[in-house]
């Protein structure tokens, strides 16, 4: 009876377990199935968009392709055309209601969803788009949805003074990132004197760093006193990000101050100021790059080094240029 009750068992678990195989094997049967025909979609949309472009008769356009197909596509032949052919693709694509599709995305309530569309949003570039971001850049409830909108404004120039910027994303009331950096850099060339007005206020010493080495990304070198002023302050991050500045802006007018600072008596600050003398190409530096190799920190040495591979045997040389930046 027992070894009954066992067999019994046995084969209905036997049974369970190749009925849930089967059903396994057709949920991916039907997967493969539905991403094959998803390709297909998305090849047919591909052309039919790309003869519109180019303003070819097109026969091919079905019904059966829905928003997120159009989407996915145009998203794909963005990257791949360039000036008026990039316009057209995003005014047929709004004529075919994916811009309203899109900003409907943007108001899920999935973060992911919304991030796709911020990069949906950022390639249309119209002013629905624009407005759209810069209301998830100052509303939305999750702060990396903000980031990415913010990067997004950034990419086509649309974010709003530096100033604004700092309050929406709390910039000086927390640990201060990259990500800040970098979107303060995107602000330089548009918002020069803002950041200017900005050094004005009380703040502390690594945010007004973020603020010095966005300068260096202005294209400005009346920006130069300013950053000369930050190369002479006590604090050694002023003086690195002053640094850091007058290499990306590549003007020889900081040659002076720069080469000063190869001397400085802290050691991150002597790196800088390696990497800046390579990087403005200030063979001046080179004698005293070379007491450098003797420098009691390792990383000094190292990047004095470079520096003078760069100064005495391959400047001037456009590949090798900022190599040590």
């Amino acid at each position: 009876m027992m070894a009954a009750s066992i067999i019994w068992i046995s084969a209905a678990m036997a049974g369970a377990m190749t009925a849930l195989f089967g059903l396994l094997l057709f949920r991916r049967w039907r997967e493969e199935a539905k991403s094959e025909k998803e390709s297909e979609f998305l090849a047919a949309i591909t052309r039919s968009y790309l003869r519109r472009v180019a303003g070819q008769l097109d026969l091919e356009a079905s019904p059966d392709w829905q928003n997120d197909h159009k989407l996915a596509a145009v998203s794909h032949i963005h990257l791949l055309l360039r000036g008026g052919e990039r316009d057209r693709l995003m005014q047929l694509a709004e004529l075919d209601g994916l811009l309203r599709a899109t900003l409907r995305r943007s108001r899920s309530w999935r973060s992911a969803r919304r991030v796709d569309a911020i990069r949906l949003l950022q390639q249309f570039g119209s002013e629905a788009c624009i407005a759209r971001l810069r209301e998830i850049f100052t509303c939305d409830r999750d702060y990396s949805v903000r980031l990415e909108a913010a990067f997004a404004l950034a990419s086509i120039h649309a974010l709003p003074p530096p100033r604004e910027t700092i309050r929406i994303l709390k910039m000086f009331d927390r640990k201060s990132s990259r990500l800040d950096s970098a979107l303060l850099r995107a602000s330089a060339p548009h918002y020069r004197e803002q950041l200017d007005l900005l050094l004005g206020d009380p703040m502390p010493h690594a945010k007004r760093a973020l603020i010095i080495d966005a300068l260096g990304w202005s294209e400005d070198a009346s920006v130069l006193p300013t950053l000369e002023r930050a190369s002479k302050s006590d604090n050694p991050e002023l003086r690195s990000a002053a640094l850091r500045a007058a290499a990306k802006l590549g003007h020889p007018a900081a040659a002076e101050w720069v080469i000063h600072l190869l001397s400085d008596r802290v050691a991150f600050v002597r790196i800088q100021a390696a990497n800046s003398c390579a990087s403005l190409g200030l063979r001046d530096a080179i004698p005293q790059l070379h007491r450098l190799m003797d420098d009691g920190d390792i990383w000094v040495r190292l990047r004095s080094e470079q520096a003078l591979d760069v100064l005495e045997y391959e400047w001037p040389n456009d590949d090798t240029k900022g190599l040590v930046v």
